[in-house]
């Protein structure tokens, strides 16, 4: 009976060249010694491979690394003007250094030049007292008797140079009225030189006002510096020691 109720199709389980389950079928098939080693013996040769490859990059090109990101750097405030810790006589003197550049200024048109030549060199005295004793006295002395010499002693330059160039301009002026040009560049070179020699007051009208702000400020105890004088005379200094 069992014989006439199966199909032809299903397998006699009693059958041995029946096929085994399913479960059976799934199991993965072992990897062979040879083509293993094979593998292992290639995976070992890339590695030669790139190791030969990084070495010749680092002898010609150099190491390649990928630079740092670095975080952008905090917006710096403007610095103020530093306090000293000097003591009220320090003050004063670098205070009278500098107020000598009004005193010289006031001299100098009066006396034509020649009272300069006294107080142009009180803020010297000043600095040779002080130069190995106070550095904020003798900074200050240093740089007041600086831009004294570029106040006065440029100015007087200024207007002799500017003076015997003007003259020259005027004079051949007067040589080329004969050929009418001449009356036409006479009064041009006058208008320039009256306009230069107002312009030429923008030197020691400078000097005054920096001199009064700086008299003010070391007064008080602050480093108030010159533009451009200030960083030359630090120089002068630290060539000095």
């Amino acid at each position: 009976m069992d014989d006439l109720n199966r199909t032809p199709d299903e397998p006699d389980a009693t059958d041995p060249a029946a096929p085994a389950d399913s479960g059976a079928s799934n199991e993965a098939v072992p990897v062979p010694p040879r083509l293993r080693a094979a593998m292992k013996q290639l995976e070992q040769r890339v590695d030669e491979v790139d190791a030969v490859v990084r070495e010749y990059e680092q002898r010609y090109y150099g190491t390649r690394e990928e630079p740092a990101i670095e975080a952008p750097a905090p917006a710096r405030k403007p610095a103020k003007a530093r306090r000293w810790d000097v003591d009220a006589n320090e003050r004063r003197w670098a205070a009278l250094a500098h107020a000598s550049t009004l005193l010289t200024a006031a001299v100098a048109l009066p006396s034509f030049g020649a009272g300069t030549l006294v107080t142009i060199f009180i803020p010297l005295l000043i600095y040779l007292a002080f130069r190995n004793r106070s550095d904020y006295v003798a900074f200050h002395a240093l740089q007041a008797f600086t831009i004294q010499l570029v106040g006065t002693v440029g100015w007087f330059t200024l207007l002799l140079v500017g003076g015997i160039a003007w003259g020259l301009m005027l004079l051949v002026s007067l040589v080329l009225i004969l050929l009418v040009v001449g009356a036409v560049l006479f009064p041009m070179i006058l208008l320039l030189g009256a306009l230069a020699f107002v312009a030429s007051f923008a030197l020691p009208l400078g000097m005054i006002i920096y001199s009064l702000i700086a008299t003010i400020e070391t007064w008080n105890g602050h480093d108030y510096r010159y533009p451009y004088i200030a960083r030359w005379v630090e120089r002068q200094l630290v060539g000095a020691v």
